[in-house]
């Protein structure tokens, strides 16, 4: 009687692992989608100023997801709209996907659409109570010019 609980508790182990695998892995890849017109293969640059991003915890803070209550489906008409909702294959070019974690900063999905100025956000990078006063953003002027041009540079992909 033991040994055909094991086999029965073994087999109902393997198969809930099974259908684990089969809903979260196989379901979503079959149905993935291509690109948007939102997503786009990365420069050098771009992909240097993502590392960049990445390695100084830009994203913890940031998120790179507009959600459909915060979006209500909208675009960007103006500056300092939120723009439309995120989708599936925005995120097509990017591993790891940021989507943030604390959302305490300002969602970054459409800056670029908001901000299209270089020298802006290089300018908040380095001392970003000069262009916000009152937040909490640390200043990342110890990064290089390069390093501040490259996270830029990947800032202004972000439309």
């Amino acid at each position: 009687m033991k040994q055909t609980s094991v086999v029965y508790l073994t087999v109902g182990s393997l198969l809930a692992l099974l259908f684990g695998i089969i809903v979260t892995i196989i379901i979503p890849a079959i149905q993935a989608t291509g690109p948007t017109a939102l997503a786009h293969k990365y420069t050098d640059q771009e992909l240097r100023g993502r590392e960049i991003y990445k390695r100084e915890g830009c994203w913890y803070c940031h998120t790179q997801q507009v959600r459909a209550p915060e979006a209500n489906k909208g675009m960007v008409h103006q500056k300092g709209d939120i723009g439309p909702e995120s989708i599936e294959g925005d995120y097509y070019y990017q591993s790891p996907v940021f989507w943030g974690t604390e959302r305490q900063g300002p969602d970054l999905t459409h800056v670029a659409s908001r901000i299209d100025s270089r020298e802006w956000h290089i300018l908040h990078l380095k001392d970003p109570r000069a262009l916000n006063p009152g937040t909490l953003m640390p200043s990342f002027a110890y990064l290089s010019d390069k390093e501040l041009d490259d996270l830029a540079a990947y800032l202004l992909t972000l439309k």
